[in-house]
């Protein structure tokens, strides 16, 4: 019952106090048509402060309600990879890539135009950008999110025999988190939002979904947040983010659908093999 009660707190906590900061911005009447995490107007201090929230709350509730041992179970989880790790890693980078593989396909067959990949271009001519897109993919969502939906809640809803319940769930609340950024115009839920409302709702879907990988790489991981840091920069900065940027409208469209397949797809193949139900025996 405790554990329900501190669980029901963090999440009530979390949205509340990401809703708060992000909606307040609005409500105050500024200028949020281009505010980002890597914009540098007012607004994007309300907005940066509430993009951290699951992170921030999550460590402090580790710090009241664990031991001491819990503690250093949670920091060795977050930052201490295993070999594990970083096949992972790998796993998590190669999903990315085939989605966006995917997703170009579709939208070319479409008539869509080919991926700009400014970003790569950028890395290319100078090596020392890709710190640069480290540095933000880590720090707007791996960094901000991940030691909260991961590290805090995962761990502490985590039941072998119940994962794809706990994963839906994590994910339906992760997607209802981003309500405010539908009233951004620099973000892409807005974009989606404008273009279909069906379209807007079902990156909650996505969130959904992409929850069941986000398990099944923190299960082969045995348990270790590090390389989900590693998949939501993937998910960020590859599949819709600055390395393929610009993409079509029409890529914008079939990226959502897409994903949520292949996630589906490979949520269904992966739980199947042998390399997966051995490091589910080891969880604990």
């Amino acid at each position: 019952m405790k554990n329900r009660k501190v669980t029901a707190l963090y999440l009530v906590i979390t949205l509340a106090l990401t809703w708060i900061c992000q909606f307040l911005p609005i409500l105050m009447g500024l200028d949020v048509e281009n505010t980002s995490i890597s914009s540098f107007d007012y607004a994007s201090v309300f907005f940066g402060i509430g993009g951290v929230m699951p992170t921030l709350i999550g460590v402090i509730f580790v710090f009241i309600f664990y031991t001491k041992d819990g503690i250093r179970d949670f920091l060795k989880r977050c930052f201490v990879p295993n070999m594990e790790c970083v096949a992972a890693i790998f796993i998590s980078l190669g999903l990315v890539c085939l989605e966006v593989t995917v997703t170009q396909l579709i939208s070319r067959g479409l008539g869509a135009a080919p991926l700009g990949f400014e970003g790569l271009k950028l890395i290319v001519k100078n090596p020392l950008y890709l710190f640069y897109f480290l540095f933000w993919g880590i720090i707007s969502g791996p960094f901000s999110e991940e030691f909260g939906w991961r590290g805090f809640l995962t761990d502490r809803l985590f039941n072998k025999e119940k994962l794809l319940q706990v994963s839906l769930f994590i994910g339906f609340i992760w997607g209802v988190w981003h309500l405010p950024l539908y009233f951004y115009p620099a973000q892409i839920q807005h974009d989606w939002f404008m273009i279909n409302p069906i379209l807007g709702l079902s990156f909650i879907v996505s969130c959904m979904s992409a929850a069941l990988v986000y398990t099944t790489i923190y299960v082969i991981a045995k348990r270790k947040v590090f390389p989900i840091f590693f998949l939501h920069m993937f998910k960020n900065i590859i599949l819709t983010g600055a390395m393929i940027y610009p993409f079509s409208d029409t890529y914008s469209i079939v990226v959502v659908p897409v994903e949520i397949v292949m996630d589906i797809l490979f949520y269904l193949v992966f739980i199947r093999t042998s390399y997966y139900k051995r490091a589910l025996e080891q969880a604990s």
